[in-house]
């Protein structure tokens, strides 16, 4: 399995770059079908938007004239689509033989809460509705948040090469492209490129950062405190002044 890191600055047009790319592993790869990863579904509707606007160089053709797309919101994959968008959830769903699945439970990313982190990989098994060649490629955008824990058993079902899309990977995400980053575009490149827009950082003095703040206590007061070791959160009463 062939993997691919593209490591490129917040703004300066990850999903474009994706478009641009699918194009030609459909024309000039022969790739038959292209699986596009997020973890949420409005992530899903700006990649569907952003596939809607992409033109060809080649052509002058929009991508959709051109190649069907599917942003799925059902258990089920349309035969003639040459690049599915969805959720890694719903596609776990997919594979597990679910009819349906829980729009709901797409509008949170699952990389962060829930079942992506439990300890124990969910079990994945073949489906013939879904067999491990049903796509040839696999883009995976915020890449840095889905392949470990559970999910990373959902994407290494497939007999496919991964693509994976970041803005801030980590050394974990780079261990897993196996070093392989493809393209390592900073936002200091997109500032001079034109791309993206540079920034100044001011720093804003006030009474509380400077000084700090006092919250008054009283008997039955409780507030949230953070264990600076562990980082749970507990219920505390405050009878004293905490400054």
């Amino acid at each position: 399995m062939l993997r691919s890191l593209i490591q490129m600055a917040t703004g300066s047009g990850k999903t474009h770059t994706a478009a641009a790319f699918c194009e030609r592993l459909i024309r000039f790869a022969g790739a038959k079908r292209i699986l596009f990863l997020v973890d949420r579904n409005t992530l899903g509707d700006q990649a569907h938007d952003e596939f809607q606007r992409y033109t060809s160089p080649y052509n002058g053709y929009r991508f959709t004239d051109e190649y069907p797309v599917q942003h799925a919101r059902k258990n089920a994959i349309e035969p003639a689509a040459k690049v599915v968008i969805t959720t890694i959830q719903r596609l776990y769903s997919i594979l597990k033989g679910e009819p349906e699945y829980d729009e709901a439970n797409e509008e949170q990313s699952m990389f962060e809460s829930g079942p992506a982190l439990a300890k124990e990989p969910l079990p994945v098994v073949y489906n013939a509705a879904l067999p491990i060649e049903a796509f040839d490629f696999i883009v995976v955008d915020e890449c840095h948040r889905s392949i470990y824990n559970v999910w990373r058993q959902v994407l290494e079902y497939f007999d496919a090469s991964l693509i994976g899309l970041t803005a801030t990977p980590t050394p974990q995400t780079i261990g897993f492209f196996g070093g392989n980053v493809a393209q390592d575009y900073s936002h200091e490149r997109a500032v001079a490129d034109g791309v993206n827009v540079g920034y100044d950082v001011y720093r804003i003095r006030t009474k509380v950062t400077g000084g700090g703040a006092t919250l008054d206590g009283s008997p039955g007061l409780f507030i949230p405190m953070r264990d600076r070791r562990t980082h749970k959160k507990r219920l505390q009463e405050l009878a004293d002044d905490l400054t």
